[in-house]
């Protein structure tokens, strides 16, 4: 399944533009000035929000770090030095290295320092207030994604400071051999250095340093539960948190294998005694930016159990167990989230199996499974028991079958994970509420295909992997007036739990906290609701009794 697994690469990411850059309705002046204790005077510039036209300030691209180059590379993050005149920061930084994207953009983009991008975005309405801080880290499978992509027009319509951060990605954030030379984590640690900038600087731009909450989807919000558990992370660093889509319990969020990692990207770039740590340690650090990231295409990246600088010292389960950062969370998923991998394995499987009706309802289900390794048998029998009724398992009726590869691969790609995380959670003596949400809502945007396309596919993506996104941050205006009164309800929720641990919409019902592994929780659809037992979403699409809507008649399978 070579296809699968470059796609697979690209899990998680967001809609990747060709080039970055600036919103047409971006505005160059007037520059306002801010100084930064100890760091230096930030030029910024203003904007609009998206609903009401108020007035924003945005500081884009301010340095948190130095550049992560030559002697720095693979190692931790080191702050930015001082500057003596004014930096612009009335632009967005440069992304970080990252092939998929990198491959898309001309060669005046890829000059000077590729790696010099650990920068982050600042958005505020009044830079002598007292606000609430919301710093969202981006998701993109730890291989891809950016800050410009995230943009504030409908968050600044709250009282709020907005932070996107970005950080080390792929072969130079994530891989490592465990040692004092090349120790692994490093786009985490970034992060960790981003939230000590915050707490140093935020009240600049008139931000409360002391109510900060983290945000971040799929591999964001893998790496928020990282924040969470990592013995390394201050508690003053942050005091909420919301995971969307994505859980570091969930095996695909940690790299067992680091060190034939780094053996196999030695040998694609054709370096020498690549068996031997030193060497191969030494080859990736030499090696310039692009040979490296394609040497590393194919390759799966996730967090490092065991680094040198013990950011994540044993198994995200364990350190669960052993965290005593209690804070609110509010986590959830979206209704099909898993569509992204059946879209992924729909193209996989028919590059070899061109006749669609050739097959079995159960080789496509038994091959959707095979990902997950269950050497048992007993979650498969399971799978099978829950989702396909005898008479659909042996036949070649893929349009019936649909709902239930849905659910097949919700279930195993995120909400078991997402579940399980929380589960984990509850086990502890004591624990800060828990919300989460299931988030239903089907608009006239969609993220299905990203900007690969979607017309291939016999179905529809339902509410897709990232669809809740496109409600948080203006990622594809303009929204119709039903899209926009979603997106308010959006805001609402994650701006009022920002601000006091507790989701809420005007109009809307008490959202309550969960009490056991179960609920309660709630949807967010074009209204809130409470419901009452979460494992009912295991079985969303085949209870759904519009889920013919998620079938292409006109398309062959």
């Amino acid at each position: 399944m070579a296809s699968l697994t470059v796609l697979l690469s690209i899990l998680c990411s967001l809609l990747i533009p060709v080039s970055c850059s600036l919103d047409p309705k971006d505005v160059i002046s007037p520059n306002i000035l801010v100084n930064l204790h100890g760091q230096g005077v930030v030029i910024g510039n203003t904007n609009t929000t998206a609903w009401t036209g108020q007035s924003y300030m945005q500081f884009r691209g301010v340095p948190y770090a130095e550049s992560p180059s030559g002697e720095l590379r693979y190692k931790p993050p080191v702050p930015r030095k001082p500057w003596s005149t004014p930096l612009q920061a009335t632009d967005y930084g440069r992304i970080c290295p990252q092939l998929f994207t990198y491959n898309r953009l001309s060669p005046d983009k890829l000059q000077g320092d590729l790696e010099d991008c650990l920068t982050l975005n600042i958005f505020t309405k009044s830079l002598n207030a007292k606000q609430p801080v919301m710093v969202y880290v981006h998701g993109g499978s730890l291989q891809v994604g950016f800050a410009s992509d995230h943009k504030p027009d409908y968050l600044l319509e709250e009282n709020i400071v907005l932070v996107v951060i970005q950080y080390r990605l792929g072969i130079l954030g994530f891989s490592g051999t465990k040692t004092p030379d090349m120790s692994g984590n490093f786009g985490l640690m970034d992060i960790l250095l981003a939230l000590q900038w915050v707490q140093e600087h935020i009240s600049a731009f008139g931000g409360d340093s002391s109510k900060v909450t983290v945000f971040g989807e799929s591999a964001g919000g893998e790496l928020g539960g990282a924040l969470l558990i990592s013995p390394k992370t201050p508690p003053s660093a942050f005091h909420r948190l919301i995971i969307q889509s994505g859980s570091i319990v969930d095996r695909l969020a940690t790299n067992m294998e680091p060190l034939a990692q780094v053996e196999r990207v030695c040998r694609a770039l054709k370096c020498a005694h690549c068996d031997l740590i030193d060497q191969s340690q030494q080859c990736l650090k030499s090696a310039p930016v692009m040979d490296l990231l394609k040497a590393a295409e194919g390759e799966r990246f996730g967090l490092i159990i065991g680094d040198h600088y013990g950011t994540m010292p044993e198994h995200p389960a364990k350190l669960i167990e052993k965290t005593k950062k209690n804070v609110p969370l509010l986590t959830g998923f979206t209704k099909h989230d898993g569509a992204i991998v059946l879209g992924f394995l729909y193209d996989d499987f028919k590059a070899s199996h061109p006749d669609f009706n050739s097959v079995r309802v159960a080789d496509f289900a038994t091959a959707i499974m095979t990902w997950m390794n269950d050497t048992t048998g007993l979650t498969n029998n399971a799978m099978q028991r829950l989702l396909f009724p005898a008479y659909l398992w042996h036949n070649s009726d893929h349009r019936r079958a649909l709902p239930a590869y849905f659910d097949l691969v919700n279930i195993l790609f995120f909400k078991s994970v997402m579940l399980g995380f929380t589960n984990k959670l509850f086990e502890k003596t004591e624990q800060s509420p828990i919300y989460f949400y299931t988030f239903d809502y089907a608009g006239e945007k969609t993220n299905f295909g990203f900007d690969l396309g979607n017309s291939q596919y016999p179905f529809n993506g339902g509410v897709h992997h990232t669809d809740e996104l496109i409600y948080l941050f203006a990622m594809k205006p303009p929204l119709n007036a039903k899209d926009t009164e979603v997106a308010k309800k959006m805001v609402s929720l994650w701006v009022s739990f920002a601000k006091d641990g507790v989701p809420k919409v005007p109009d809307g019902p008490q959202i309550a906290p969960m009490e056991c592994n179960r609920g309660p929780y709630f949807h967010i659809d074009k209204e809130i609701r409470m419901d009452n037992d979460i494992l009912k979403e295991f079985t969303a699409t085949i209870d759904d009794p519009n889920n013919k809507n998620l079938d292409r008649p006109s398309k062959m399978w």
